[in-house]
């Protein structure tokens, strides 16, 4: 299985952080810093970022009319090939 996650991951990070200004503090928190939807695969021990999904709808309420407000569903999606070398990730 390939390490492309964490190599484009620091090469990313790497780039952006020319850009933070002198003195500022980058946080390293993995909650702030990284990639978005990252999962932990307990059996594999490696990390995987997956796609996220989302549907937003508007109900329809009691009387007929369409509710005011958007209710959302979102699911996430693990790739089963590498974005970035094709190679399988299953």
């Amino acid at each position: 299985m390939c390490n492309c996650i964490n190599e484009v991951g620091a090469q990313i990070e790497a780039r952006l952080k020319e850009k933070v200004p002198e003195g500022a503090e980058v946080s390293e928190s993995t909650f702030d810093t990284g990639w978005d939807n990252q999962v932990l695969s307990l059996s594999e021990g490696k990390l995987f970022v997956m796609l996220k999904y989302k549907l937003a709808y508007r109900a329809k309420k009691k009387n007929g009319e369409m509710a005011k407000n958007l209710n959302r569903l979102e699911t996430n999606v693990k790739m089963s090939f590498c974005p970035f070398c094709g190679e399988s990730q299953v």
